[in-house]
């Protein structure tokens, strides 16, 4: 992919989707990764090396194209032994996105609060989305980097793979409020056993929809993927111009064709005996394919050239008035109104995507998670304001403002969603949420896998075909 498309479209996206959505697209723009581990008598000159080494391996082995601190510390053992230092003057925090007044307020207020009860100011640095690889890969090699780190829930294995985030197993044993946390949240933040980041918030898609229409032609919330095609016909039949349902065929269609896949009982990728195996060509994951690849190819109610759309683009397109059904996530209302500032609520909902038989289908469970970064010599400072700000009345604080929904089970259950016309749907298909493949190469197939087997299907090729050669891709990606 050339440089200036590529790049474009992911900064677009990544200017309004959350961390575990868009750091991954960040690291196929530059991806790099940081270095290795060295021993506690080993020299800083040596550790900056070493990490300089693996940085170039994996960026050999791992680039794909361009698609959508403190000094050094030594080793530290489960988050037990940390570097002894007097008090600091500030704690570094580093987030990922463009900040606005909402953000810069909850954070000023976090920072505020953690200076009185432990007398350390908080710095926080928001970071570009399309500079966050480039930014931690130098504080990698460098050993200059920040206290606690924004980190995507999918690319802790990527980072702790290279021993830059400490190992949190025992400061979490030790954290009384995040038991709370299911432990199957807990997936890709462990790793061989051991936590390296703590969940702070979550987000699944849902179906976002025209309201207004559906009032309009008498449309009920689909409940199956036949009442979900109906709808699309029927729309796309009274309004001249406009597509039922868009389908998703670009840097993020692995996100919305995967609900389809589980929700018909298929799998994506699965570890057998070890061993990493695609398995798009199953049957019930073939089926999910042609499904949805049919929506333009049999059924005719999604434009041929959304296959080379992403989220974003599709986002415009509804905005615009020229869709009336896609699938994102509930950060996209935001956007959505900002494009057009006549799509009011009463013209924009959500609904949870349906299995094929009936039923809410499970979705990717992305999340932000917090870190610290293992250069940090102030670990055991930087986890006491990872507590206090993915503590329970500070998610219940922020997840709105971010769009996004907390992890503990009693917030998510209660009255403030379970009202929320539009958190809801999202909300409710939160407990189906399912993740990828925990390996530090899904980055990578995540991002082209989908999309060449939508363009090929969409191009001529047979389901059967492109799924056997998309299986193949998986299988030599997570096996190298």
């Amino acid at each position: 992919m050339d440089m200036g498309a590529g790049a474009g479209r992911h900064s677009a996206e990544c200017r309004r989707a959350p961390a575990y959505q868009c750091v991954g697209h960040a690291i196929n723009h530059r991806l790099s990764r940081p270095g290795g581990r060295t021993s506690a008598r080993r020299s800083r000159e040596r550790r900056t090396t070493l990490r300089i080494a693996k940085i170039a391996a994996v960026t050999a082995a791992l680039a794909i194209g361009l698609a959508a601190c403190g000094g050094g510390s030594e080793g530290t053992k489960s988050g037990g032994e940390t570097p002894k230092a007097a008090k600091p003057d500030k704690l570094t925090v580093w987030r990922f996105g463009p900040p606005d007044d909402k953000h810069n307020a909850f954070m000023a207020e976090v920072g505020a609060e953690f200076q009185q009860k432990h007398g350390v100011k908080v710095e926080v640095q928001f970071i570009p989305w399309p500079d966050t690889t480039k930014k931690l890969q130098a504080a990698a090699t460098s050993g200059s980097g920040p206290d606690v780190t924004e980190i995507g829930n999918t690319q802790v294995v990527t980072w702790a793979a290279q021993d830059t985030l400490v190992d949190l197993t025992d400061k979490i044993a030790g954290w009384e409020e995040g038991k709370q946390i299911p432990e199957a949240l807990w997936v890709n933040e462990t790793i061989e056993g051991k936590k390296y980041a703590v969940p702070w918030l979550g987000g699944v898609r849902a179906v976002i929809y025209r309201k207004d229409w559906f009032k309009e032609l008498g449309i009920e919330i689909p409940k199956t993927w036949d009442e979900l095609l109906a709808a699309a016909k029927k729309i796309s039949s009274a309004k001249k111009g406009v597509s039922g349902f868009e389908i998703n065929g670009g840097s993020d269609s692995m996100h919305a064709v995967a609900p389809f896949i589980w929700g018909n009982n298929g799998q994506i990728v699965a570890n057998e005996g070890g061993k990493w195996t695609g398995k798009l060509g199953t049957p019930e994951a073939k089926e999910a394919l042609t499904w949805y690849t049919n929506l333009v190819l049999k059924e005719k109610v999604a434009p041929e050239s959304g296959v080379t759309r992403n989220s974003v683009d599709i986002s415009r397109l509804f905005a615009n008035g020229k869709t009336a059904m896609f699938v994102d996530g509930a950060w996209a209302k935001t956007v959505l109104k900002e494009a057009n500032k006549d799509l009011t609520d009463d013209k924009i909902g959500a609904f949870p995507l349906p299995t094929k038989t009936g039923g809410v289908a499970p979705q990717f469970a992305g999340g932000n998670d917090l870190a610290v970064w293992k250069d940090s010599k102030n670990q055991d400072l930087a986890f006491e304001y990872i507590k206090l700000l993915a503590s329970k009345e500070k998610a219940a604080k922020y997840a709105p403002i971010a769009g996004l929904l907390p992890f503990y089970p009693d917030l998510l259950a209660g009255d403030t969603y379970k009202n929320d016309e539009w958190l809801g749907p999202f909300a409710q298909a939160m407990p189906f949420g399912r993740t990828y493949a925990v390996h530090s190469n899904w980055v990578k197939a995540e991002e082209t896998v989908m999309q060449q087997l939508l363009t090929s299907v969409i191009k001529g090729k047979s389901v059967d075909e492109a799924a056997a050669e998309a299986d193949k891709q998986i299988d030599q990606t997570l096996n190298q």
